[in-house]
């Protein structure tokens, strides 16, 4: 899949310009002459009207070493899109703020799905994934070693996220799957319904934390 770099491929620049160490737990990630197809991917039509502005400043800033940026978009952070706070936990996990940075990677990904969920554009599920890929490698490790731990943090990121307006355009998304290469209208969800969207996810995240935290009890058990 390719995709448009304004966003995903800058978070991955502003990362690397951090030095972390997250990498990926999954299938791996696009990388060299992929990576330079993606930038010749010219939004068109509806795709130029979608707003990542403050969000490609934040990570720029955070290339560029500009450590109070961090502390800006803690101060805000339901005005930023899901990968700056994908980001951001990375780096929290390298400095060894493990809680803090399993909440911001989980608000993350939840948000990113629930994005995702709006989006009629299947393939920018694939966009969630290589953000996980990118930066779950230290932190879901971390977290299911302690399952009572992470539940307890889960339902903190679903109580927030549940009181939360959230002031970035999440079509973010619908610039990292195939449409935005082939297509000048962007399919995604009316406004209307965002919230219902977002609650739907919130449930669905919920049962599939249960679910996966159950199984990962039981394997304990069995290694015992």
């Amino acid at each position: 899949m390719k995709l448009y770099p304004l966003l995903l491929c800058g978070l991955l620049a502003a990362c690397a310009g951090q030095q972390t160490t997250e990498q990926t737990p999954a299938p791996p990630s696009t990388t060299g002459n992929n990576q330079q197809q993606e930038q010749d991917v010219v939004p068109k039509g509806e795709f130029t009207q979608i707003d990542v502005s403050r969000s490609q400043q934040a990570m720029d800033a955070i290339t560029g070493g500009n450590a109070d940026t961090i502390n800006e978009i803690l101060q805000s952070p339901n005005d930023y899109a899901p990968p700056v706070l994908y980001l951001i936990s990375a780096i929290m996990f390298d400095n060894d703020y493990q809680d803090q940075a399993t909440f911001w990677f989980y608000a993350a990904q939840l948000r990113a799905r629930s994005d995702a969920n709006k989006s009629g554009d299947n393939t920018t599920h694939g966009a969630v994934t290589q953000l996980n890929q990118r930066f779950g490698t230290s932190i879901i490790p971390h977290a299911l070693n302690n399952p009572d731990r992470l539940e307890a943090i889960v339902a903190q990121v679903l109580e927030w996220d549940s009181q939360q307006s959230r002031n970035y355009d999440p079509r973010w998304i619908a610039l990292q799957g195939q449409d935005v290469v082939t297509e000048t209208k962007v399919n995604f969800a009316p406004r209307d319904k965002w919230e219902e969207i977002n609650a739907l996810t919130r449930t669905q995240y919920r049962q599939g934390l249960s679910q996966a935290m159950t199984e990962l009890r039981q394997r304990q058990r069995q290694s015992q």
